[in-house]
């Protein structure tokens, strides 16, 4: 039954359309963190008055300072790999097809991998644009963060002893291939949950 109110009287489909197209999504992670922030410094206000907060600002300032640079380099680096590793050769090396070659590869490269997260994480993300699989990039920072050589070297060793050391780093060598393996099971019994590689060149 056609409608029977004037054309003025009904809704306008473009502009219900550019109402939502300009409703943005709320990063509630930004709120977390924010209100945890302000709790935070509201708490260290009432137990240590305002110089410990003024202190611990001029701390966090300097730490951000220190940050801001890892991380745009580690970004950059993010964004040249994309360029300079063609996908097929990642899909090959790291992808699901790849095998167990491609979670041992991908724990190898976790193993050297230096610096900390403003390095590693650009690159995961590079890597999972370009086509490896969940399998390969779980792997990958399982061994970084367990297995790491810098860590074993500069920390472990030196701290703990030869034996300590190298026991610890030898049973953590399965670890980052098990996660990997199981992250692929995984991705087979919930499909949806695959990456999916950008479709641009």
């Amino acid at each position: 039954m056609a409608d029977d109110r004037p054309p003025s009287d009904l809704p306008d489909a473009a502009a219900t359309a550019n109402t939502s197209g300009k409703r943005r999504r709320i990063d509630w992670s930004i709120v977390f963190f924010l209100v945890l922030c302000l709790v935070s410094g509201l708490a260290s206000w009432w137990l240590h008055g305002r110089e410990a907060v003024a202190s611990e600002a001029r701390d966090a300032a300097w730490t951000v300072a220190g940050v801001v640079p890892q991380l745009t380099l580690g970004i950059l680096i993010a964004a040249f790999a994309q360029v300079v590793v063609p996908r097929d050769k990642v899909g090959r090396l790291l992808g699901e097809q790849s095998g167990l070659r491609g979670l041992v590869l991908a724990t190898v490269f976790g193993v050297v991998m230096p610096g900390g997260p403003f390095a590693s994480f650009p690159l995961v993300y590079a890597l999972a644009r370009s086509g490896a699989d969940m399998g390969s990039l779980i792997a990958f920072l399982v061994a970084w963060a367990t297995v790491s050589l810098g860590r074993l070297l500069i920390w472990e060793i030196p701290f703990m002893g030869l034996d300590f050391g190298l026991l610890r780093f030898v049973s953590s060598l399965p670890l980052p291939i098990l996660a990997g393996l199981f992250a692929r099971f995984i991705c087979q019994a919930y499909p949806t949950l695959r990456l999916k590689p950008d479709a641009e060149a």
